[in-house]
């Protein structure tokens, strides 16, 4: 007939084991569950950063179409203001050359020489430079305008990539790995559980190993 001492002990030690085979398994699927979520975790991050740099590299191409059209509508409205001043230049000196053969014409028809004459074709000549010197500062100015003009683009340009790579400018970087869990033994909680009942089992006070109960000491009536 089995000790029920001895089948506490083995009981114990079975539920020990099992206890400890059931705490793994908890944490074993704690530990699988963070991994699962911290690469759900680093996929979504790499696809938003990805999605983040075809971005990018849109905006650049953009801002570097819009830019190259900026200056070279710059450069067209400089080159026309330049060729007109070549028209009106070609107009002025052909005014000119006519304006001197009627002040020659007029001054040989009255009789005029000399002094007055020349005069007459200094002062045309002056307007002739005048025209043509105002006309070259207009040049200047449209040029000036259009150099401020070029630099604000590439300096919106450039405040506009910098921009757009601050969105990329740092790549992600996958979480630390959750630490992995210490697993406890079975077998050695079956064996500490089955030892602790045998110990108790086997203990002075336990009276079914055929132990003799510790004599009680006898209380005496005070009269």
């Amino acid at each position: 007939m089995c000790n029920p001492a001895v089948a506490s002990a083995a009981v114990g030690a079975i539920g020990s084991a099992a206890s400890a085979s059931a705490a793994n398994k908890a944490e074993r699927r704690s530990y699988d569950h963070q991994l699962k979520v911290r690469e759900r975790k680093w996929w979504g991050e790499r696809s938003l950063y990805q999605t983040k740099t075809v971005q990018f590299e849109q905006e650049v191409d953009l801002a570097n179409i819009a830019a190259q059209r900026a200056y070279t509508k710059t450069q067209i409205s400089l080159n026309n203001a330049q060729a007109l001043a070549i028209l009106q230049n070609q107009d002025d000196f052909k005014k000119m050359l006519q304006n001197e053969g009627a002040v020659e014409a007029s001054a040989a028809e009255r009789g005029i020489g000399g002094r007055s004459v020349g005069r007459m074709l200094v002062m045309n000549k002056g307007q002739y430079g005048l025209s043509q010197a105002m006309r070259s500062r207009g040049l200047s100015m449209a040029s000036y305008r259009a150099k401020e003009y070029n630099e604000d683009v590439n300096r919106r340009l450039k405040g506009s990539l910098n921009k757009s790579f601050g969105n990329v400018a740092i790549q992600p970087v996958p979480d630390l790995a959750p630490p992995k869990p210490v697993y406890q033994n079975p077998m050695l909680a079956a064996f500490i559980g089955g030892a602790q009942a045998g110990f108790s089992a086997y203990s002075p006070d336990n009276t079914s190993w055929g132990n003799t109960p510790k004599p009680q000491p006898q209380q005496t009536a005070v009269v």
